[in-house]
């Protein structure tokens, strides 16, 4: 009969007040809290052959305390010192660690479990430890949990060797409730009865993977699966509306399958874990998590309205394949240590950018990769916060701080670069050995860099010094000389060195713009200066573009004759690429304050309206809103929204594709401001004005809600009101319930709903603490939230401490991303003076978020 769960509870506090048996601890002091990167090269050298089997008796009170019970197996080369688990929980969590003969008298000291060296052998051992799960990382809602570990979570959760080159095989069983469902890395096994209401889910054993990499997700789950190129995919989810679902499951079922087929040719190993499943989850902290048999998504990133536009179809794609990717590139192989985390990262975006292309052949794929990757790089690469690809880490604990888009982003056009210098077939079969090599195992950048090298005649360790291993971004201009109308000489001229003093070697493309015709010339960039040879004795250009390449990376400063050509003319090129590069370049200059943001402001607005090109349609979008809302002061925006609405609702009406029909709306929904507009607005929220060609989700409707709350104060708590009750799905309307005091019109609601986050636990879902965020700072409410940047910046290491790798960058960049006035980079100014021994990663995180803001402060030099 099984003891009721009280009466275990009882027992095992007892038990671990009764702790006195025989092996004595006292030999060794305990490792600092973390997981110190000399603990994790000591234990990485005397172990092999983990296994974890794991039980966690999940309560449906999501209040409850969860028992759970390790069996822990390994091999032992040197048994003459301690070893240390890792376990931050409370002492009280720890139950009893005991060996088959014998119970060890221990605690947990620095977030360790000392094993004592007497109770160790050579060869193999066997622990097992009751205790009460972590709630830290299992993150846990009313009817359903999910585990999310990485980079040290493991340690929050269950006591083990939490480091990346310690794989292990896991062995798991979950007692649920009956009502709930339960997905995780291995395929289940059975499920049996236990006791009334309650069940047993017993999975497989896996093969070895690193404790970040562990996950399960248990809940009321509804599930679909189907069966692709002979491999069955369950796909679990908590969407309600059943035809969303039915418009939305055979499309992610072909794009994992068709990314799974890309990848095993590429790779030439086919998929190294055998099961593949997904889980959708609302609320989810990332995109995905790349989970080998259990990824998990973010639900909405995956569940498409009907009115998706093109970017959020190969969104999605991407998403999808950047997860798949990861069976091989992080899962298969995984870093050594997480200072190398951005390699798996790399190859993860790097991969999917090849992988989405057969399943978009209507996409200007270059394109798209350059608009991907390039300025969201820039963003944080441009500001004083810029740091190297690779980073030094000495504690795991900080791995969180390394992550941000130079690793997402300035990393894959990189490794492009690497790509092209390596050639193509080198860097296909370098990576096959490497893959091969390393199967299940853990390797360093610098060894795949080794075998990339051997592929090739190119030095590629050079290289990587530079581009991997030093910060910034280079800064280039053209130097053109010449003759009566011929070119005599045109250079490319690096005005700035890496810090180790090196110059940035990369190819680009140089384009020479006629009056009907462009001229492009490769370049591969060695030095200080570097002669484009070919355009000797070519007729003087009406424009110099020298970033005309997808994988051209740095500021490429126009010369002011291309500036003023391209700011009248780069509409009217016919290359989707070219004006991609064009928009890119001068929306660069005005970051740096080498062009005034009005003349580039008005040339967006002109072209967006006749903008074919979806990713390029996007990426005017985008450049629109931060010129706009960023550094354009408030009185000056009314009157230059007037015109823009207008123009936008009449592309609305024309547009054929419901995609286009949804962007410029979306578009039209970020500028409405006039009282015009702003009525507009309502009634199509209400109502009263019909758009039958474009239908609206949920979702869309609750955006609109949102962006009304903020224009009409007056009719704030009606919006709010009737929105809230028409929502039908009860994730969405808990989130809709979480951020309602953010849009409030009194700002004492706001004030308590802003200081209610300095709790951790008032911070759960993370993605609805951000959304609320960006809402109080909405340039909007700029003036009435600045009140509270300096609070939002004193709670920032608490923030990285409880929160998960994206939180502290997307917290600060919430907060600061509404406001241009010089208050608020006084705030910001003051705050880091004031905190001179602030952490630099976290200090470097202020820094990319405040870029924007601090230079808007600057004057336009030209």
């Amino acid at each position: 009969m099984r003891m009721p769960r009280s009466f275990r509870l009882i027992g095992s506090s007892i038990i671990s007040m009764l702790l006195f048996f025989c092996c004595q601890p006292r030999d060794l002091q305990p490792p600092a809290a973390g997981v110190p990167l000399d603990l994790a090269q000591q234990r990485a050298a005397r172990l092999d052959s983990v296994r974890y089997i794991l039980h966690f008796d999940i309560p449906s009170d999501k209040g409850s305390a969860i028992p759970a019970r390790l069996e822990l197996h390994f091999n032992l080369s040197d048994a003459t010192k301690p070893l240390f688990l890792d376990f931050a929980g409370a002492p009280e969590q720890l139950h009893m660690v005991s060996t088959p003969e014998e119970t060890i008298k221990t605690g947990i000291e620095n977030q360790h479990i000392r094993i004592p060296a007497s109770c160790l052998k050579e060869r193999n051992n066997v622990l097992m430890l009751d205790f009460t799960a972590g709630d830290m990382s299992l993150n846990r809602s009313e009817d359903y949990l999910y585990t999310l570990l990485v980079p040290d979570r493991a340690r929050t959760l269950f006591p083990c060797f939490d480091q990346p080159d310690i794989k292990a095989r896991y062995r798991l069983s979950l007692s649920l409730p009956d009502a709930w469902a339960a997905v995780a890395n291995g395929a289940l096994e059975n499920k049996e009865p236990e006791e009334a209401g309650r069940q047993v889910y017993h999975f497989e054993e896996t093969l070895p993977i690193s404790t970040y990499l562990f996950a399960f997700a248990a809940g009321r789950f509804e599930s679909v699966t189907r069966e692709r190129d002979g491999r069955s995919m369950t796909m679990y989810h908590r969407e309600t509306d059943s035809s969303k679902v039915a418009l939305n499951a055979d499309t992610i079922f072909d794009l994992h399958a068709q990314a799974i087929r890309w990848l095993e040719e590429y790779t030439d190993i086919p998929l190294p874990f055998e099961k593949f499943d997904f889980a959708l989850i609302p609320g989810f902290q990332y995109g995905g998590m790349e989970h080998p048999g259990a990824i998990f998504y973010r639900q909405r990133s995956l569940m498409l309205d009907e009115s998706a536009t093109e970017n959020q179809q190969l969104g999605r794609a991407r998403l999808i394949a950047h997860e798949t990717a990861h069976m091989w590139f992080g899962d298969l192989v995984t870093m050594k240590w997480f200072n190398d985390v951005w390699l798996k990262e790399v190859f993860a975006n790097f991969m999917a950018a090849k992988a989405v292309n057969p399943s978009f052949p209507d996409i200007n794929h270059d394109l798209s990769f350059m608009l991907s990757h390039r300025p969201a790089a820039y963003g944080e690469d441009r500001s004083p916060g810029s740091h190297p690809i690779q980073q030094e880490l000495d504690n795991l604990r900080e791995a969180g701080t390394l992550y941000g888009r130079i690793i997402y982003q300035k990393a894959p056009v990189v490794m492009r670069q690497l790509e092209q210098l390596a050639g193509e077939k080198a860097f296909r079969e370098g990576l096959r050995e490497y893959l091969t090599n390393f199967a299940f195992g853990n390797a360093t950048w610098d060894e795949l860099i080794a075998i990339l090298d051997h592929h090739s005649t190119s030095d590629l360790a050079s290289w990587s010094e530079v581009w991997v291993k030093q910060a910034g971004m280079p800064v280039l201009r053209t130097t053109l000389q010449y003759s009566g109308n011929r070119i005599q000489s045109l250079r490319l001229v690096q005005e700035t060195q890496a810090p180790n003093g090196a110059y940035w070697p990369q190819h680009t493309t140089v384009a020479l713009i006629y009056p009907d015709s462009v001229v492009r010339f490769p370049v591969d960039i060695t030095g200080a200066a570097t002669e484009v040879a070919n355009a000797t004795g070519y007729p003087l250009p009406l424009a110099v573009l020298p970033n005309a390449s997808e994988m051209s990376y740095g500021y490429f400063q126009l010369d002011a004759q291309s500036r003023e050509y391209l700011l009248e003319n780069t509409a009217g090129l016919e290359d989707p690429l070219l004006r991609g590069a064009a928009w890119l370049a001068l929306h660069e200059a005005v970051m740096r304050r080498d062009l005034a943001p009005e003349p580039l402001l008005d040339a967006l607005q002109a072209a967006l309206l006749d903008e074919k090109d979806p990713l390029n349609r996007q990426n005017l979008t985008n450049q629109l809103s931060t010129l706009f809302w960023r550094f354009i002061p408030p009185a000056e925006r009314l009157a230059r929204a007037a015109g823009l609405e207008e123009s936008l609702w009449q592309r609305t009406r024309e547009a054929g594709k419901v995609s286009t029909k949804a962007a410029y709306f979306r578009t039209y929904r970020n500028f409405a401001l006039t009282p015009e507009g702003r009525e507009r607005l309502y009634a199509v929220w209400s109502g009263d004005e019909s758009m039958p060609e474009l239908p609206f989700s949920e979702n869309d409707r609750i955006a609109m809600a949102e962006a009304l709350a903020l224009r009409l104060p007056d009719r704030c708590e009606e919006i709010l009101d009737k929105q809230y009750e028409s929502i039908e799905n009860p994730d969405r309307r808990q989130r809709f319930a979480f951020i309602r005091p953010a849009l409030s019109a009194e700002q004492s609601v706001r004030d308590s709903f802003f200081y209610s986050l300095k709790k951790v636990e008032n911070r759960h879902y993370e993605p609805w603490v951000v959304d609320a965020v960006n809402l109080l700072h909405h340039p909007l409410r700029a003036e009435a939230s600045i009140s509270y940047i300096r609070p939002s910046l004193e709670w920032l290491q608490e923030i990285q401490a409880t929160g998960d790798i994206f939180f502290p960058r997307q917290w600060i960049g919430a907060t600061l991303n509404g406001h241009r006035s010089p208050e608020a980079a006084r705030i910001v100014r003051d705050f880091l003076d004031e905190h001179p021994d602030y952490p630099s990663r976290l200090r470097n995180k202020i820094l990319m978020a405040a870029d924007l803001l601090l230079r808007v402060q600057e004057p336009v030099l030209e």
